[in-house]
């Protein structure tokens, strides 16, 4: 809860400042999602992981400066938090482990250069198969394969489309919340009206035309749902 209210504050306090409401929603993002892996890690097995990739976000959010540094910081502390957490929920999977090996190799190779932007648009590319193995892992019933299918292919579409690494960027995030309402759903039914009251929102705000409008609403939804996801599992353990 204390993620919520800082979330909250953080917010308001910069009212009028795009950029800025988009890296607070972009950090507590990144927060919220090392807080499910904490959650989810009860034997302590993930523990040096997890505080290793703790320690790069927080030296990263001291270090960046510009709104492209600090997107970087958000973007790669994101994908470390889902890295965490696809290794946890399908441990034991030999294939599931290879899958998010070659992820992982993969985002490194994409991001050893270019521009902060492009860097950012390969770290939440790289998130969103990650979501889709995780998400098919907790959906054993089979009853969202269609749905999580339309996601993929929606992800497929938009980056086939994207002339540039900042649609590329907006592809990938808005796909992952659209993932990510799933993945929740998955995890207890009557979340519904809950993650429905957030995707209005979603969709609502995707009627701005600029970009950066469109990056804001993405992050805001997606700490929204992280928190929500995050909440529901650490009542639940």
């Amino acid at each position: 809860m204390q993620l919520w209210r800082d979330y909250l504050e953080q917010y308001a306090d910069k009212e009028g400042d795009v950029e800025g409401q988009t890296v607070s929603a972009a950090y507590h993002s990144a927060e919220v999602f090392t807080a499910i892996t904490r959650t989810l890690d009860g034997d302590g097995r993930y523990k040096e992981l997890i505080d290793k990739r703790l320690s790069y976000f927080r030296e990263g959010t001291r270090r960046a400066v510009s709104f492209e540094e600090c997107l970087l910081n958000a973007t790669f502390s994101i994908y470390n938090g889902l890295n965490t957490l696809s290794h946890q929920l399908t441990e034991g999977n030999a294939e599931s482990d290879a899958l998010i090996g070659k992820v992982d190799e993969q985002v490194h190779l994409r991001t050893k250069s270019g521009e902060p932007v492009a860097q950012s648009a390969a770290a939440l590319r790289a998130c969103f198969p990650l979501l889709g193995l995780v998400t098919f892992a907790l959906d054993q019933d089979r009853m969202m394969t269609s749905a999580i299918r339309q996601v993929e292919q929606r992800f497929a579409a938009g980056a086939n489309a994207a002339s540039s690494a900042l649609e590329h960027l907006v592809n990938a995030l808005y796909r992952i919340v659209e993932m990510i309402q799933i993945m929740t759903l998955l995890t207890d039914p009557d979340l519904r009206d809950q993650i429905n009251q957030i995707a209005t929102r979603f969709k609502e705000e995707d009627q701005a035309r600029e970009t950066k409008l469109k990056l804001r609403n993405g992050f805001c939804r997606l700490f929204e749902l992280g928190h929500l996801l995050a909440t529901h599992i650490d009542a639940m353990v």
